[in-house]
């Protein structure tokens, strides 16, 4: 029997927790809102893997590995679906995306790398950058069309950035598809939302200044 996409008001896939929801996507149930928990672990695991990055020693490395598994079995729980690869190479890119608003004001190109076998290393196979670039370039576009749109700069930035979102979603589904679309658009709306408050973080003015 060939599959059928699952209908607005049904499971995303078999054993899915994650409800098809028709509409712009940005208006939809987010992320957070099916897994808030997994949140704070990936935040935590960002500061711990900065912590290691401004040379706090490895044992800060491990605490950010020991949260990273928290936050993929949290979202597991949550959403209702598990494959493995794919959860790994979401929420790496998610705690990656997050550190970056810690060391936005200091160089990082010296930067230690983590070592093999850990998941942070950027040589790691299932780096999303590496499962689909393009994917990686669509989720950082649609950050960009969310930061603009809150300063409403060009009323099509809602347009581009829920076209980025689709579309990075789509791209990163093909290649892992143990997640149904539905929860890859999700995943993907809520590393668009973090760059958004990346680039808003980077863009502010230091305090005791003005813009």
């Amino acid at each position: 029997m060939p599959f059928q996409s699952p209908e607005p008001g049904e499971p995303a896939a078999p054993g899915s927790r994650i409800v098809v929801e028709a509409g712009d996507i940005l208006m939809r149930r987010s992320l957070t809102d099916h897994a808030p928990a997994a949140q704070v672990h990936v935040i935590d695991a960002a500061k711990a893997l900065e912590d290691f990055r401004l040379g706090h020693g490895t044992a800060r490395l491990d605490r950010a590995e020991v949260l990273l598994d928290l936050a993929i079995a949290t979202f597991q729980a949550r959403t209702g679906e598990h494959d493995e690869a794919a959860w790994q190479a979401a929420a790496v890119y998610m705690v990656e995306l997050w550190a970056t608003r810690y060391s936005a004001a200091r160089p990082t190109a010296f930067d230690p790398a983590p070592p093999p076998p850990s998941r942070f290393t950027p040589a790691h196979p299932l780096r999303l950058e590496t499962v689909s670039r393009e994917a990686h370039d669509r989720i950082l576009g649609a950050g960009r069309s969310l930061e603009r749109k809150t300063r409403g700069v060009d009323l099509m930035d809602v347009v581009r950035a829920q076209h980025g979102i689709h579309e990075a979603a789509r791209l990163l589904h093909g290649q892992l598809d143990g997640l149904s679309m539905p929860l890859w658009v999700l995943i993907a709306r809520f590393c668009a939302e973090v760059q958004a408050e990346n680039l808003r973080i980077l863009k502010a003015p230091a305090p005791g200044t003005t813009a």
